[in-house]
């Protein structure tokens, strides 16, 4: 912990300071600068170039180490760990009686069982049974889908879309105990971050203070309107009815079940611990594209270079090629170097020590890849959810310099069940850092593999 504590200040600054730079996530209009020139020295007491922020309006602290806790806290610790609390609206809330009718043509049902399971769903309008207990981890591609929630079951949703996708509540659960609200958590941690972070809405029994679902990089008061517009309602015997008289390919078992371009699968778990996925013909990539380090986030820069990564997804495997061109600096670590190099510019204010020390405490990622300058990440930007950054380290890429500007980019990863729930999510980037000749430590370029890159049909 002392050395995540470490990163997350050579990265930031003390978190008193953290608190008068860094606006809240939830306050999208103001616009706050964030930082003061700091005059520093390298080791060799030669200054470091120091550059004054541009204003952003939503930045989000990180560490480079992983999270090595997979044990998600699954209930609220406090009243502190959420705010903007609402109820239901009971008046309006409707009664959900037919399913079947929000089944898309080639939309699927999930039905996981206990333990901890990954779901992918389709583009088209899927249904999430998500009341079996257990701790389910859901991309729910981008259609209007509907999630199924009951008593003692925690899911969390990397991709749910307030303007299209429903929540419908069980018998187990009390409509007068739901409680809607913002997590407060300020901790990242990759894949790993807390379900009460600061970027979710939660929706929590409050009888027992279990978190039902963690919606991922969702402002809570997008879903105001939930009961006027029947993205709220309570399930009824009837519509469980219905859709069991449904037409479906049944996939009946525990570990991994992939569904087909077809549609129409019902995947149900039997003890627990499945990986439902939808199939590698259901995704859709393009070429994600990077025009200038203004694009950058969340430390916009000055630099005129551009870069391009391909990524292609078989059977978990996530191999990225790519180039970047016209750049300022040389990829960090390229050089052998061990310091910050005395012409990069560093956009945090940090100081120069901590913060190539805070890259050293990661030497290789979870596969075994050695450091390098180019990172994969976990956090959407530049899509209809707003720009979020965590800095936790998920794999390094390879660079192959072409020369002082330019080179390439190229990388193959074994992607766990929750990795590529994250990615077909559109939730992962990665962050270009430089140093030697000018380069920008903190990041020269970002490529985001967000909803516009990454889609499921």
């Amino acid at each position: 912990m002392e050395a995540i504590h470490n990163m997350y200040t050579a990265l930031y600054g003390a978190s008193s300071i953290l608190s008068g730079i860094f606006p809240s996530p939830l306050d999208s209009q103001r616009s706050i600068p964030l930082g003061q020139p700091v005059h520093t020295t390298s080791l060799l007491e030669t200054p470091i170039k120091q550059q004054v922020l541009p204003s952003v309006s939503r930045v989000l602290s990180h560490d480079h180490a992983p999270n090595t806790d997979n044990n998600l806290d699954k209930h609220l610790q406090s009243s502190t760990s959420i705010t903007a609390v609402r109820g239901l609206d009971l008046a309006k809330l409707k009664l959900e009686n037919s399913l079947l009718k929000k089944l898309g043509r080639k939309g699927n049902v999930y039905e996981p069982a206990g333990g901890k399971n990954t779901l992918i769903g389709t583009g088209q309008r899927d249904i999430f049974q998500l009341n079996r207990k257990g701790f389910n981890t859901v991309t729910t591609g981008d259609g209007a889908d509907t999630l199924i929630l009951g008593a003692e079951t925690t899911n969390r949703v990397f991709d749910f879309n307030p303007a299209k996708d429903r929540i419908v509540f069980d018998k187990s659960l009390d409509p007068r105990n739901i409680m809607i609200g913002q997590g407060t958590n300020p901790g990242k941690g990759g894949l790993n971050q807390p379900l009460d972070s600061e970027n979710n809405t939660l929706i929590v029994d409050k009888a027992t203070n279990h978190i039902l679902a963690s919606l991922a990089f969702t402002n809570a008061d997008k879903l105001n309107q939930f009961e006027s517009r029947q993205q709220f309602a309570q399930l009824t015997q009837t519509a469980s009815q219905i859709l069991n008289k449904g037409n479906f390919t049944i996939h009946r078992g525990d570990g991994e079940q992939e569904g087909s371009s077809r549609g129409r699968d019902r995947f149900i778990g039997v003890q627990g611990n499945s990986f439902f996925n939808s199939g590698d013909s259901r995704v859709k990539l393009q070429r994600a594209r990077t025009s200038s380090g203004r694009q950058e986030f969340p430390f916009p820069n000055d630099s005129p270079g551009s870069s391009e990564i391909t990524p292609t997804l078989r059977n978990g495997m996530l191999s990225l090629t790519g180039s970047y061109r016209n750049f300022i600096g040389l990829p960090l670590f390229s050089q052998g170097e061990k310091a910050i190099d005395p012409t990069a510019t560093i956009l945090n204010g940090s100081d120069p020590v901590a913060l190539i020390n805070g890259f050293l405490q990661v030497p290789e990622d979870v596969e075994g890849n050695p450091i390098s300058g180019s990172h994969l990440h976990f956090s959407p930007a530049e899509d209809r959810r707003g720009n979020f950054a965590d800095a936790t380290v998920i794999r390094y890429l390879t660079n192959t310099i072409t020369d002082t500007k330019s080179g390439q980019l190229t990388a193959r990863f074994r992607l766990t069940p929750d990795e590529q729930a994250a990615f077909l999510a559109g939730n992962l980037y990665v962050n270009m850092h430089t140093n030697v000749g000018g380069g920008f430590p903190t990041g020269e370029n970002r490529i985001n593999f967000n909803q516009k890159v990454v889609k499921l049909n």
